[in-house]
């Protein structure tokens, strides 16, 4: 083999690889796509320094991970499964904020919700991946407080929103006394952490066990950060003792976090390159102690491997709009449906390919709806999305689950 030879050989296994439909990993013969990626990887030798050389190879290994790990999770049992709990608090009321290609962002980004209050989202953007995490960190909380199981009972940590309302002023307070305080290496007050009763501590290991994500130690420290840094300021449900299972509902004051990070390197190369940390995450915020009530009260719905493996829009559609209800049918517009997910393309053409695509049918090859119908009504195209028999969550709940409305 030559150089000539090896471009010829790279422009054939582009072309193939151009020729397969997107979501590419579901549209392959995973046999035939490994012959070529191994007759692709032969050229190595003459076209390591080509961009567009390593970029198919990214592309054509990451296609072949995604679509192994398809057929593998396909062949477990329910019970085989890792399943994570999500808190429904936060699917219900938090959208995703998408960062646009040549598009800036102004922050705070502001929306009403459906009581007709005003929220914000600032200092960070927010996606599927960022929802993962909440659910992995609420998971792992919730076996921390059972001891290695879920917690049997539910025990909300606040008696009533007048509670709620008092903690959230005593935070604010603490937080501006604390601009003098000393802070910890990653810029924690020390008191807090000190009195802090709701952390966990957990490793790069046990967040991909608990993903199925393949991400090195970076990208895992970068999403964590990431997520640690978005600030709220929403409505968000809750449940209280006071109230038992009914929802209430807390207007937010003040701009909150869900939680703050401490990091540690646990294993690094000679060359710099660390490749594995150990966490300390502590919900000492009080959007973070909102959390850990809901968890607490067993306010949460039951999510596994399979469910992240979906296309993002997908994912964040169905926490949005199924996964906190048991009806057997949505009705749901078109337009609610691009907003609900963050898409932000004013071609309607387009729009209803993308919506069943990306979203609709992805959602029913996987299991997570039956069927949906596309309708005209009186104010354009609207979906009527049949549902099958709801999984079971920890919340024992039917319907809305003691919604707010």
């Amino acid at each position: 083999m030559n150089k000539a030879t090896a471009l010829e050989i790279f422009t054939e296994v582009q072309k193939y690889y151009n020729s397969v439909k997107y979501p590419k990993y579901k549209n392959i013969n995973l046999e035939v796509f490994k012959e070529k990626y191994e007759t692709l990887h032969k050229t190595k030798i003459y076209l390591e320094s080509n961009a567009l050389f390593i970029r198919l190879v990214n592309a054509m290994s990451q296609t072949i991970a995604k679509c192994e790990k398809q057929i593998k999770l396909a062949q477990m049992s329910d019970n085989e499964i890792w399943s994570n709990l999500s808190e429904r608090g936060m699917n219900k009321v938090i959208p995703p904020v998408h960062k646009r290609k040549n598009s800036d962002v102004s922050f705070p980004v502001e929306w009403t919700d459906k009581w007709g209050n005003a929220c914000y989202i600032s200092n960070g953007f927010w996606g599927a991946k960022n929802y993962t995490v909440m659910d992995v960190l609420g998971y792992m909380f919730l076996l921390k407080e059972g001891r290695d199981l879920l917690p049997e009972n539910s025990d909300p940590i606040f008696q009533d929103l007048d509670t709620i309302a008092a903690r959230e002023d005593q935070l604010s307070k603490n937080g501006k006394r604390s601009q003098t305080t000393p802070k910890t290496d990653s810029g924690l007050d020390k008191s807090m952490i000190l009195n802090n009763a709701y952390n966990i501590g957990f490793t790069d290991k046990d967040f991909r066990k608990n993903t199925g994500l393949d991400l090195s130690s970076s990208e895992i420290l970068n999403l964590l950060l990431g997520t640690s840094r978005v600030e709220f300021k929403l409505s968000f449900p809750v449940r209280v003792k006071s109230t038992g299972n009914k929802e209430k509902l807390h207007r937010m004051n003040f701009y909150s976090r869900f939680f703050e990070l401490r990091e540690k390197e646990a294993k690094v190369r000679k060359d710099g390159i660390v490749q594995s940390r150990k966490y300390r995450v502590y919900f000492n915020t009080f959007l973070g102690e909102l959390f850990v009530n809901n968890l607490l009260s067993r306010y949460n719905d039951r999510i596994d491997l399979r469910f992240y493996t979906l296309p993002d829009s997908a994912q964040i559609f169905y926490r949005r709009h199924l996964i906190h209800h048991s009806f057997q049918e949505l009705s749901i517009h078109l337009v609610s449906i691009a907003e609900s997910v963050g898409y932000t393309d004013s071609n309607m053409t387009n729009l209803p390919k993308t919506v069943e695509y990306n979203i609709l049918d992805p959602l029913k090859e996987y299991g997570y709806i039956k069927s949906y119908e596309r309708m005209i009504g009186l104010k354009g195209i609207k979906y009527l999305i049949h549902r099958n028999p709801e999984k079971k969550s920890l919340d024992s709940d039917s319907k809305d689950a003691g919604s707010v409305k």
